[in-house]
């Protein structure tokens, strides 16, 4: 038994040493499986972190990158980038590099400011005024920039100083000045070069007589282009009235040459001009020749039948007008010395075409244009306004000289025709009648060849040949 039991002993403890030795090798596997899965584990994670670094880097680089790229497509930078190369070219007079850089950063940003001023420099470094202004006032409607407006008043202003220190002002230099007024009402340094165009153009030392009459540049007339910066001129007073600009104003209606000449086709609208700038301020001056261009209005008026009347060739009712009210009292006028406002002195000319306003001793008159101060372009009237009687009757006496057809002056044609005091043979005896007599006079360089016809149409006609 006792052999038995240590048997079963020895069995038993066997049976437990290989458990334990089996037990003892699947704990070892099993700690080497955890350690690999434990070691494949930790690879596992440096690898994903170095992927995680590796895609960090990427990304920060295709930030930077792309941060780079948006950076240098910035509008602010594209322009920036544009007016640097501007410049630039400025520094080595590339000006018209300079303006094309310019116009680049306006493409990208139309309210550059910068670039507006530094186009408009590059160009009056060219001396291209003209472009200058324009791309300056552009930029002041485009962004309403206070500065680009100061800007291009002043390039204004400095090119009516160079015509005027340069004996070159006209009514475009005049035009610059109202320009600048209706930018800037309160402008006090334009009102100083207004008074100086005023003085070369209008005032009593200036010599342009023509100057209502001549066109500019631009074909337009004198007077049209006059009229334009008046009116103008009166919309900145009506939005803003001050004594400083009514003053300037009635100072440019009404000129002070000696002999302003003005084409009769505008006479009515000079008179309108007046009659405003009249109602809106009191002016003894101004009055007085507002009054004298509408005496002038009469006066073309009156005479409008006439023309007609010459123009048709048949003369017959000039004995009806020579004997009007209206001309006998023009005509007595000026004989009595009592004729306001219109200038003339033996044959008065009147002339639908040309006029002129004349000024001297402080007051205003008109006369029209006579037969050679039209240039032989247009008809003319006049009338004899000498005091001349025969036996307590005076003679009425109207001519007419038609326009030349060759345009040269000879042969110049007049037509005569006077109501005259006469004695006519009557039954033997001589009786003082009234006669019509209708005088021809063709003017050759050779002599001039006379036709008269006495009495004409009237009831003792008579004619006699020379």
């Amino acid at each position: 038994m006792s052999f038995f039991y240590d048997n079963i002993r020895e069995v038993g403890c066997l049976f437990i040493y290989q458990r334990f030795e089996m037990e003892e090798k699947e704990l070892r596997r099993v700690r080497e499986r955890n350690e690999a899965r434990a070691k494949r584990k930790k690879k596992r994670k440096r690898i994903v972190m170095i992927e995680k670094i590796v895609f960090s880097v990427f990304c920060v680089a295709v930030i930077a990158v792309a941060g780079v790229l948006i950076y240098r497509l910035l509008p602010g930078v594209q322009v920036a980038r544009q007016l640097k190369e501007a410049n630039a070219y400025i520094e080595t007079e590339a000006y018209d590099d300079a303006i094309a850089s310019c116009q680049e950063a306006l493409k990208i940003d139309s309210s550059s400011v910068q670039a507006y001023r530094s186009m408009a420099g590059a160009y009056l470094t060219k001396e291209d005024t003209m472009a200058a202004e324009q791309i300056l006032y552009q930029g002041w409607e485009t962004t309403q920039d206070e500065s680009l407006l100061q800007y291009y008043c002043t390039v204004l202003l400095n090119e009516a100083v160079d015509d005027i220190n340069s004996q070159n002002c006209t009514l475009d230099t005049l035009g610059k000045c109202v320009s600048v007024l209706e930018k800037d009402a309160a402008n006090q340094d334009v009102y100083t070069l207004l008074d100086a165009c005023y003085d070369r153009l209008l005032g009593e030392d200036s010599e342009q007589e023509e100057l209502l009459c001549n066109g500019t540049e631009s074909d337009s007339c004198g007077y049209e282009e006059y009229q334009d910066m008046m009116l103008r001129l009166l919309l900145v007073y009506d939005s803003q009235p001050s004594n400083q600009l009514l003053a300037e104003i009635q100072k440019l209606a009404a000129p002070k040459l000696a002999a302003l000449w003005l084409e009769v086709k505008h006479l009515d609208d000079y008179a309108g001009l007046l009659s405003r700038i009249v109602e809106i301020g009191d002016n003894a001056e101004l009055q007085q020749l507002s009054t004298c261009v509408q005496k002038a209005q009469e006066a073309q008026q009156l005479f409008a039948g006439a023309f007609e009347i010459f123009r048709s060739g048949s003369f017959e009712p000039i004995k009806e007008f020579m004997n009007s009210e209206e001309y006998l009292a023009i005509r007595d006028a000026f004989m009595n010395g009592t004729m306001e406002y219109w200038k003339g002195a033996t044959y008065i000319p009147v002339n639908c075409d040309k006029m002129k306003i004349l000024y001297a001793d402080g007051s205003y008159q008109f006369a029209f244009a006579d037969f050679k101060e039209c240039g032989n372009k247009s008809d003319v009237i006049n009338i004899w306004t000498a005091k001349q009687e025969d036996a307590g009757v005076q003679r009425i006496c109207i001519s007419y000289e038609p326009s030349s057809e060759s345009g040269e002056y000879f042969p110049h044609t007049v037509y005569e025709f006077i109501y005259l005091y006469s004695n006519v043979k009557i039954n033997g005896e001589y009786v003082p009648q009234m006669n019509y007599r209708f005088e021809t006079r063709v003017e050759n360089p050779e002599g001039t060849v006379t036709e008269l016809i006495g009495d004409w149409g009237g009831e003792h006609e008579w004619t006699t040949e020379f």
